[in-house]
């Protein structure tokens, strides 16, 4: 279905009939046209012309006197108003990524003067209710905003400042909500949903961010919120930069807590570019490379010197922008780049020869073109590639070879050159087993003492963990306007996508190689254990898993004098793949078991994915506006093919048995399915969302926008026990809901169709009974601009809280990792349902949020910018397994067992000051010299957060584990043409 799918938007695109949605990368520019007297004024001639567009975009006002310039490269314009008799007028318009700059124009008779106007970023749009908010060009420049793409979102108005390194902030949604685009290209993480990408912020022009009040022009599922960015473009002339990066660790203050920094590092990045003309009007190049190179001392530990870690990454960027005629405009770029990491943290008691790394790729490719078929109608095309292949590796590797057949040996005198050893360590009055293992510690032991002692690990890195992540994506649309004094602005668009991973893993040798101490296996002592990955031995194929995604959009945007209506709805249908059964309709489960085979695990339909959007605008004074919108969101379940896939299980450790002679005798059997089934018939989740708000220009410089939002999450998907709602002692209905709790089986016959398809997980996935969470904040923005510079303030109120958390869903030491849906501890056994103590305020929650943003522009060619925060502490609670006892058996996991209600107690509230100042030196006419320095935290508050939830761990409990990072320096010298 989506090969066919993909062929028709193919097909669509080559006949010309594809339009641009904002997703595109670009911005409009529209309008109204009227004389001095208030008259409209038809038939104006409205020109466009910008360094970043090679060629002028050239319209002429319809009847009403308005006009659209659609599928603009966002960047700043000159405007041109002209019509035989009356003055000409220009107008100096800045277009932000993925919004619409207004640019209104008075005539005035006249046959020579020509009036010059500028125009001024706002946060008033008088065309649509979305809340959206942009960081320009300037504000990239000039704010301290740090050289990783997620540093970009920290000034972003209502969204939570986090530390997080994978997962997003929170924004009415989880960290796993979030949809982000590098250029067009989701980059969030296929069948994860985090920002593990790592895309060069270096290159980015402009970025936007789309919290709420979504129209269905934009294929925006997103259950949080959504960003985009746009990169540099050549332009007209010729000009580059080379700049040079400095962090190290002595520019980073001490970690009050002693433990161990990222910033204890030295860290340096060099950045190339160039742009400029390829054809004069007609193509423009961009192009750049990105080098950012980091080392740490390890120091030494109990095996002596240890290896240095290092950390390098190569990317290279290209783009050409190409107009072949004025109407007509065409992108293509691609990136990629490489990142290998070496010798990362070592235990106290790890050899040098274990030390592991990471070989990071990754490749992002985006085509679009645009069409302006006449003033009226548009037409574009876009495709997009993401490619992220992961391993994780050893830095040293071994060439012997698994061998499971009977008799195979392990090589005794040398367990630290075909695998990782644990060292065993003597042990009391056990006399037999530590004259057995004397010989292995006086040969792989670490010294202590003069003496040689064990418990330490030498030899080699485990395993070798292949994770490649892609993603495959086009759409198409078209946009046509009809009607003068009531105006439609129509749309329709298609966009398919296909999401996957390739999942292989491999030991490095014989794996981690151990001695027990009085293990007994069918029968025969064991003297030695190799624990490797089965997928070593004859099952060396990825795990595939996947997911298809077809979306369509309606979408009319009618304007009636000030007044802007919006309706439309956008339908998806999502498709899970995974590997290990065969279709079979005669089968009672549907399927037979088939090693290898892609399977259809679950479809979503299209009647089931309808979402709604509507809104209005009202440009009460022909500037200032109100607003309100409903939306409504059906997230995709990317991550659930992965986690339900009857191949899951391939991806294991299994066990081999060896005597004290180091022969082989026994083995593990081949792990069987952990593959999960789906509850039939399920609701999919959705969010609904309503708006209202307000803005207004208040002065010259000063424009306010006020608004109030609330959203609320319902069906959410998970994987839990097939009794849960029987052996768990669920109450009558869950707890904050009136949803009643069945006291039944989710599936029935589980136990029958699993037998039939050997084995599997009696574990399902189902829409978890009342399930929910609701956020609702109110926010107040100013914005102010003149010409010495430009300042944001933001202050929200928010409540974010529900029974679903997935913001903490794993283990009690951190969240922060790619933990998807079916994998996650929510609903997993006794203690862990929504109805133990899940209902309270959720771990995203943030009930105060203050920034504070600005830029000054100062005479000596200086510039000095600042960011402040100020935000409430992190909700968490209490875990204790033994509420649980009855029936937890014997478990003492606190983990995910809430001891009190969720969100009880919260940590301390953060806030922080960033300084940038950059000073500009002119060399030539042509070569500037410009040199840069960032404070991160100017007043090092390095406050606690990730708490210790567990009250059977006494001495730690209620400590912070994380804390926000510390003050730290950052110098740039930079040469530009």
């Amino acid at each position: 279905m989506f090969s066919r799918a993909l062929r028709l938007c193919l097909c669509l695109s080559l006949i010309a009939l594809a339009v641009p949605t904002f997703a595109q990368q670009t911005g409009n520019i529209v309008g109204k046209v009227t004389a001095t007297d208030g008259a409209v004024l038809p038939g104006v001639t409205v020109e466009a012309r910008s360094p970043v567009l090679p060629g002028p975009r050239v319209t002429v006002t319809g009847g009403n006197g308005d006009y659209r310039l659609p599928a603009l490269p966002p960047g700043d314009y000159t405007v041109t108003f002209t019509l035989s008799g009356m003055q000409t007028v220009t107008k100096k318009v800045f277009v932000q990524l993925s919004q619409e700059a207004n640019a209104d124009a008075k005539l005035g008779v006249g046959l020579t003067e020509e009036v010059t106007v500028t125009g001024t970023t706002t946060l008033i749009d008088k065309d649509s209710a979305a809340i959206a908010t942009g960081l320009n060009g300037s504000q990239l420049s000039s704010l301290p905003l740090g050289t990783e793409y997620r540093d970009l979102l920290k000034v972003i108005p209502g969204l939570s400042y986090t530390q997080d390194t994978t997962r997003g902030q929170s924004s009415g949604g989880s960290g796993q909500d979030n949809i982000y685009q590098f250029d067009g290209v989701n980059v969030t993480l296929p069948l994860f949903g985090t920002l593990a990408a790592e895309p060069s912020s270096y290159d980015i022009a402009q970025v936007t961010v789309i919290k709420g009040g979504a129209r269905a022009v934009d294929f925006n599922r997103a259950g949080g919120f959504t960003v985009d960015s746009v990169s540099k473009s050549g332009t007209d002339k010729w000009a580059g930069q080379v700049d040079y990066r400095l962090q190290n660790h002595k520019m980073s203050a001490d970690l009050q807590n002693g433990s161990l920094s990222r910033f204890e590092k030295d860290t340096n990045w060099l950045d190339v570019s160039l742009g400029g003309p390829l054809l004069k009007d007609r193509l423009y190049f961009y192009g750049s490379y990105y080098r950012p190179h980091t080392t740490r001392e390890n120091r030494a530990n109990a095996y002596g010197p240890l290896p240095e870690y290092k950390s390098v990454r190569n990317e290279g960027f290209g783009k050409l922008t190409f107009t072949p005629t004025s109407k007509i405009l065409l992108n293509l770029s691609y990136r990629q780049s490489k990142r290998v990491d070496e010798s990362d943290l070592f235990g106290q008691t790890s050899a040098a020869t274990t030390g592991t790394g990471t070989e990071v790729k990754q490749k992002i490719i985006t085509g679009d073109g645009s069409w302006i078929i006449s003033p009226k109608s548009y037409a574009t095309f876009k495709f997009t590639k993401f490619e992220n292949p992961n391993q994780g590796r050893p830095d040293n590797t071994t060439d012997v070879a698994i061998s499971t057949a009977a008799g195979a040996r392990l090589d005794l005198n040398n367990l630290d050159k075909i695998g990782r050893f644990s060292v065993p360590a003597i042990v009391a009055g056990q006399t037999d087993f530590n004259t057995f293992i004397q010989p292995l510690v006086d040969r792989y032991g670490y010294t202590s003492n003069g003496v040689k002692v064990g418990g330490g690990l030498v030899g080699l890195g485990l395993q070798f963990d292949n994770d490649d992540f892609y993603r495959d994506s086009g759409q198409v649309a078209y946009n046509l306007t009809v009607g003068d004094k009531v105006r439609h602005d129509l749309h329709v668009g298609l966009q398919v996508s296909s999401d996957s991973e390739d999942l292989l893993r491999s030991s490095n040798g014989w794996g981690a190689i151990s001695v027990p101490r009085g293990l007994v296996f069918q029968g025969r002592p064991v003297s030695y254990i190799a624990a490797f990955q089965q997928q070593s031995i004859g099952l060396a194929k990825p795990i595939q898993s996947s997911i298809d995604t077809q979306n369509i959009e309606l979408n009319d945007t009618i304007h009636i004098n000030n007044w802007t209506i919006n309706i439309g709805a956008l339908a998806s249908k999502d498709t899970l793949y995974g590997q290990g059964l065969k279709e079979d309709s005669s089968a009672l489960s549907g399927y037979t078991l088939s090693l290898g085979t892609k399977y259809k695990m679950y479809e979503l339909p299209f009647k089931k994915m309808i979402q709604p959007r509507v809104s209005t605008t009202w440009a009460y004074n022909g500037h200032d506006t109100v607003y309100a919108s409903y939306a409504q969101f059906k997230p995709v379940p990317g991550s659930l093919p992965r986690a339900a896939s009857w191949a899951r299980n391939l991806a294991t450790t299994i066990n081999a048995y060896f005597d004290a002679s180091g022969v082989l005798f026994a083995t593990d059997p081949v792990a069987s399915s952990s593959g999960k089934l789906f509850v039939p018939d399920l609701d999919p989740r959705t969010t609904n969302e309503f708006l209202v708000g307000t803005a207004r220009q208040l002065t010259t410089h000063l424009a306010a926008r006020v608004y109030g939002r609330y959203r609320k999450g319902e069906h959410y998907w998970e994987d839990t026990n097939n009794n849960a709602r029987q052996a768990f002692n669920p109450p009558a209905t869950v707890p904050g809901t009136s949803a009643s709790i069945p006291k039944d089986l989710y599936i029935p016959d589980l136990t029958q169709k699993l037998a039939q398809i050997g084995s599997g997980s009696t574990y399902v996935i189902a829409d978890l009974d009342g399930s929910f969470t609701k956020y609702w904040e109110g926010t107040a923005e100013l914005e102010y601009h003149n010409s010495k510079g430009a300042a944001n303030m933001s202050y929200t109120r928010s409540h974010y809280y529900g029974n679903f958390d997935q913001d903490n869903s794993t283990t009690s030491t951190s969240n922060d990792a790619n933990i998807f849906i079916g994998s996650s501890n929510i609903g997993d056994g006794a203690g862990r349902q929504l109805w133990d103590n899940k209902l309270g305020d959720l771990h995203g929650d943030r009930p105060h949020i203050l920034k504070v943003s600005g830029t000054r522009y100062l005479p000596w060619k200086g510039t000095a910018g600042f960011f402040f925060l100020a935000q409430s502490g992190t909700p968490w609670e209490s875990t204790n397994y033994q509420i649980y006892r009855p029936l937890v058996g014997t478990s003492t996991s606190d983990t995910n067992r809430y001891a009190e209600p969720a969100g009880s107690h919260r940590t301390k509230a953060h806030y922080q000051l960033d300084f940038k100042y950059s000073q500009d030196v002119k060399l030539t006419d042509r070569f500037k010299l410009q040199f840069e320095g960032n404070l991160y935290n100017v007043f090092n508050r390095q406050t606690g957060y990730n708490i210790q939830p567990s009250v059977n761990v006494p001495a730690t409990y209620g400590r912070p584990q994380s804390f926000y990072d510390p003050r730290r320096l950052e110098l740039t010298a930079r040469v530009r043409f």
